[in-house]
C-alpha cells in the first residue's frame, strides 16, 4: 500500500535551494530592469486592495471630524444664540431709554407762561381703587411740593396735589370723579367746568345750556380762574354732544389730552404767587 504524503526533499537540500533562488533573484533585481516593471505591475495590482484595507479607517477618521466639526458648530450656534438674546436686551433697553428720554425732553420744554419753575417727578404707585384715580410722585416737601399744585404731562393738564409728604406727594388726576377744572374753549372762548367720571377715558363739560355754540373736535384749555391752573394748558378734546332737550342742560363728553393711563414722568409747576410760597416752604 503506498503512503498518502510521499518523502520529499530533505529539510537541508530545500533551504539549500531556497537560498540559491533568493541570490538569483537578488541578482537579477540589482543587474535588469524586468523586475523592476514586475514590481510595478505588483504594486498596480495591490492597490486598490490597499485602498479598500485603508477605507474602514479613513470613513473612521473622517466621522470624527464630522461630529467633532458638527459639535463645535452646534456650540458656536448656541453661543452665537445667546449673545443675541444679550445685544436684544441691550437694544430693547436701549430703545426704552431713548423713549424715556424723549418723554422728558418733552416735559422741560412744555411751554410754560412767564418765569414758571418747573420740576420733573416721577409715577411710583398708583391707586388700585376702580373709583379712586391718584398716583403717587416721588417729590414731596423737601422739594418744595405744595397742596394745589398743578401737575402736567407733554400733552396737558394730568391733575393737582392733593397731599404732601416729606419725599413723596398724592395727585388726583384730572378723570377722578371728585376732581373738576375751570376751561374755556380755544376756538371761542367760552367758559365751562370740565369734571372727571371716574372713566380714564372720558370728562364730562358740566351746565352747558342748550344752544352753546360747542362742537365735536373743540380743543378745552385752562382758563386761569379758580388760582389753581395757569391759563392756556391743553385739558381736553370734545367727543360727543348729546343735545337732550327733556334735560335743562347739554351732555358735552370730552377725553382728557394728557396720556392718563400712561404716565411715567410728570411736571409739577410753580407760577406767580405759590412760586415763592413753594420755595418757602
Amino acid at each position: 500500500m503506498n503512503p498518502i504524503f510521499g518523502a520529499g526533499p530533505s529539510l537541508s537540500l530545500r533551504f539549500l535551494l531556497a537560498l540559491v533562488v533568493s541570490l538569483i533573484t537578488i541578482t537579477a533585481d540589482v543587474q535588469t530592469d524586468g523586475s523592476k516593471q514586475l514590481r510595478n505591475y505588483l504594486n498596480t495590482l495591490v492597490a486598490p486592495i490597499q485602498y479598500l484595507a485603508n477605507l474602514p479607517q479613513d470613513a473612521f477618521e473622517q466621522l470624527a471630524e464630522y461630529a467633532a466639526s458638527k459639535q463645535s458648530l452646534t456650540e458656536e450656534n448656541q453661543q452665537l444664540r445667546e449673545l443675541q438674546l444679550i445685544q436684544n436686551e441691550k437694544l430693547q433697553k436701549f430703545d426704552m431709554l431713548k423713549a424715556e428720554n424723549d418723554k422728558l425732553r418733552a416735559l422741560l420744554t412744555t411751554n410754560l407762561r412767564g418765569e414758571t419753575k418747573k420740576t420733573v417727578a416721577e409715577i411710583m404707585a398708583v391707586a388700585s381703587h376702580p373709583f379712586s384715580q391718584h398716583v403717587v410722585i416721588d417729590k414731596g416737601s423737601s422739594d418744595g411740593v405744595f397742596e394745589g399744585q398743578p401737575v402736567l404731562d407733554d400733552l396737558g393738564v394730568v391733575g393737582q396735589v392733593v397731599s404732601v409728604g416729606n419725599t413723596t406727594s398724592r395727585v388726583i388726576l384730572l378723570t377722578d370723579q371728585t376732581h373738576a377744572v375751570p376751561i374755556r374753549v380755544l376756538r371761542n372762548d367760552i367758559r365751562g367746568v370740565v369734571s372727571g367720571t371716574g372713566n380714564i377715558n372720558m370728562m364730562e363739560l358740566n351746565n352747558l345750556p342748550h344752544g352753546t355754540d360747542v362742537q365735536v373736535g373743540d380743543k378745552l384749555i385752562t382758563s386761569g380762574l379758580g388760582e389753581v391752573f395757569p391759563d392756556g394748558y391743553p385739558v381736553a378734546e370734545i367727543v360727543e354732544i348729546s343735545p337732550d332737550v327733556t334735560k335743562p342742560f347739554m351732555k358735552v363728553i370730552a377725553q382728557p389730552v394728557a396720556q392718563v393711563r400712561r404716565l411715567k414722568h410728570v411736571l409739577l409747576l410753580w407760577h406767580e404767587g405759590n412760586q415763592q410760597a413753594g420755595e418757602g416752604e
